[in-house]
C-alpha cells in the first residue's frame, strides 16, 4: 500500500498534472445522472401511480463552475438539479487526504466495532472481484461508507471517491423533487385518496432533509450492488452503534449552530443505515415497501427506530427471517 499512499497524496498536490479531472467530471456528472433516472424509472412509476404525482417530471440538470457549500441542490421552483464541480473537486481532496493519512484507523475503528456486535473480521475473498475501500462524512468524521475501487488501477482511484460524492448527492435531490410533488399535491388536493394518510404528517424542512438522505443511503446500496457483498456491510454495522452514540448527544447538537444544520442529514443517514442492515441482500425485493416508509417517514420516528436498533443491534443483525418494514 506505500505506493498507493504517495500516489495518493501525489494527486492531493498535483491533480492538473496527474489527471486532467475538470475534461471528465462533466461526462461523469452526466452520465451518472441518467443512470440514476434509468434505476429509478420503474420506482418513480410507482409513486406516480401510488401517490397520484402523474405530473412528476424529471429535473433538468445543470452543471455549475461556481463553487457552493452544497455538492447538488434542488429548485422546486424551477425543477432543476444545479450540480457544482469545485464542491465535488474540494470533497474529493478531503477524501483523499483523509484515505491517505487515515486508512489504517478507520478499518480500526470499524473492525473494532464489529467485534463489540459479535461479529468476526469481515475480509475480502477469492470470489471478490472488486476491492472496497472506506470513506468518512466529510462534515463530521463520524460515519462511514463504502465504494469500490479498482487498486490497481491508481488513476481510476480519484474518479472512484468524485462517482461516489456524486451518486450520494443525486439520490438525496431526485427524493427532494418526488417529495415535493406529493407534498404539493397534499396540499391542492387534499382529499386525494391516493395521498392516504400524508396529510396527517407535520412536515418540516428537518424531515424532508431526513427523508432525501435516508433515500439516498438506500439507493446508494442498492444501485451500487453493494448490499449484495458482505463487505459493504462492515461500515453499516460500524456505523449503527455510532449511531445511537449520536442521538445521546442530540440535544447539545442541535443547539450549536455549527453542528445543528448538519443533524437531520445525520438522522437520515443513520436511518438509511438501519434500512440496509434490517433488509440485507433482500434490499430491492422490498424497495416498494421502503420506499413507502420513507415517504411517510419524520424525524420523530427515525429517532426512535435509531434508539431502539441501536440497543437491539442483535434484533436488526442477527435476524435474518425478519422482513418487516422498519
Amino acid at each position: 500500500m506505500g505506493s498507493t499512499k504517495e500516489y495518493i497524496k501525489a494527486l492531493v498536490h498535483n491533480v492538473k498534472k496527474v489527471l486532467p479531472l475538470k475534461d471528465n467530471l462533466d461526462k461523469i456528472i452526466d452520465s451518472e445522472y441518467e443512470k440514476a433516472f434509468e434505476i429509478l424509472d420503474k420506482y418513480i412509476e410507482y409513486i406516480k401511480g401510488e401517490y397520484g404525482i402523474y405530473d412528476y417530471k424529471k429535473p433538468k440538470l445543470i452543471i455549475s463552475e461556481e463553487d457552493s457549500p452544497f455538492i447538488e441542490g434542488y429548485s422546486e421552483i424551477f425543477n432543476y438539479i444545479k450540480v457544482s464541480k469545485p464542491s465535488i473537486e474540494r470533497h474529493t481532496d478531503e477524501q483523499l487526504k483523509f484515505l491517505s493519512s487515515h486508512k489504517k484507523e478507520i478499518e480500526e475503528a470499524m473492525n473494532n466495532q464489529l467485534k463489540s456486535l459479535g461479529y468476526k473480521e469481515i475480509k475480502r475473498s477469492t470470489n471478490d472481484k472488486q476491492d472496497i475501500e472506506y470513506l468518512i462524512i466529510p462534515y463530521n468524521s463520524i460515519f462511514f461508507y463504502p465504494l469500490y475501487i479498482n487498486k490497481k488501477n491508481k488513476k481510476t482511484i480519484r474518479s472512484s471517491i468524485e462517482k461516489s460524492i456524486i451518486d450520494l448527492a443525486k439520490y438525496h435531490e431526485i427524493w427532494h423533487s418526488i417529495d415535493r410533488y406529493i407534498l404539493r399535491k397534499s396540499v391542492t388536493n387534499p382529499n386525494d385518496p391516493a395521498i392516504k394518510d400524508i396529510n396527517n404528517l407535520i412536515i418540516t424542512s428537518k424531515d424532508l432533509e431526513v427523508r432525501a438522505t435516508a433515500f439516498q443511503v438506500v439507493m446508494y446500496y442498492l444501485a451500487s450492488g453493494l448490499y449484495k457483498d458482505k463487505r459493504g456491510y462492515k461500515a453499516v454495522y460500524a456505523n449503527i452503534p455510532r449511531c445511537r452514540t449520536y442521538i445521546e448527544k442530540l440535544d447539545i447538537l442541535e443547539k450549536n449552530k455549527n453542528t445543528e444544520k448538519y443533524v437531520p442529514y445525520d438522522i437520515g443517514f443513520c436511518y438509511g443505515n438501519i434500512i440496509v442492515a434490517k433488509y440485507g441482500p433482500s434490499l430491492k425485493e422490498n424497495i416498494y415497501k421502503i420506499i413507502d416508509d420513507i415517504i411517510h417517514l419524520n424525524k420523530e420516528r427515525a429517532i426512535e427506530v435509531i434508539k431502539y436498533y441501536g440497543d437491539n443491534p442483535d434484533k436488526l443483525l442477527h435476524d435474518k427471517n425478519s422482513n418487516s418494514v422498519i
